[in-house]
C-alpha cells in the first residue's frame, strides 16, 4: 500500500471533523456550534517516508503487520493531531476597569504590611495588571533586584 501524503492527511481528517461538526449542528440536533465539538484528537501509529519531492508520507500500520512481524514496533511514529474548534462569532470584548493601576497600586503601597516590607527591603517597585476574567487586580511588588516578594489582590470596585 502506498503512503498517504501528510498533508493531504491531515487536511482530510480536518474536512471529516468540519463535517461532523456540520451533522451535528445541522438538521439532526440542536446544539450550537461552539458547544457541539470544541476539541478533538486524533492519534495514528504509522511509519513516516520521505516521498517525492521531500514530502512526509505515512504508511498505516495494521495491528496484523505488527502481530506477524512484518514491522517492527520500535519503526512506528506516532503523529497525534490536536483540533480546537474556533467560533465565527464576535468575540466579546473585555470589561474596562473602574480603576487605574496608579489607584490601585496606591492603596497597595498604603496598607501597613506592605510599607514594613518597603521599609525592610528598601525601593519595592509595584506593577499592576487588571485580571478581566475576574474583574481584579493583581499587584506585585519586587524587590530592588527584580525578585516578586508579595501579590495581593484587589477588586476593581472599592477600595
Amino acid at each position: 500500500m502506498a503512503g498517504a501524503d501528510l498533508t493531504g492527511f491531515l487536511a482530510a481528517a480536518g474536512g471529516s471533523l468540519a463535517d461532523a461538526q456540520g451533522t451535528l449542528t445541522g438538521d439532526l440536533a440542536d446544539v450550537p456550534s461552539a458547544v457541539a465539538i470544541s476539541e478533538a484528537e486524533l492519534e495514528v501509529k504509522a511509519t513516516l517516508e520521505s516521498g517525492a519531492g521531500g514530502a512526509i508520507a505515512l504508511q498505516p500500520v495494521s495491528s496484523e503487520d505488527l502481530s506477524t512481524g512484518k514491522i517492527d514496533s520500535a519503526a512506528l511514529s506516532t503523529v497525534r493531531i490536536r483540533y480546537v474548534a474556533v467560533t465565527d462569532a464576535a468575540p466579546v470584548s473585555s470589561p474596562t476597569p473602574k480603576r487605574s493601576a496608579d489607584d490601585v497600586i496606591g492603596t497597595v503601597k498604603a496598607r501597613e504590611d506592605i510599607a514594613a516590607l518597603d521599609n525592610i527591603l528598601g525601593g519595592l517597585r509595584f506593577e499592576a495588571q487588571f485580571v478581566p476574567v475576574s474583574r481584579n487586580w493583581l499587584v506585585t511588588a519586587t524587590d530592588p533586584d527584580g525578585r516578586p516578594v508579595r501579590n495581593v489582590v484587589l477588586p476593581d470596585t472599592g477600595r
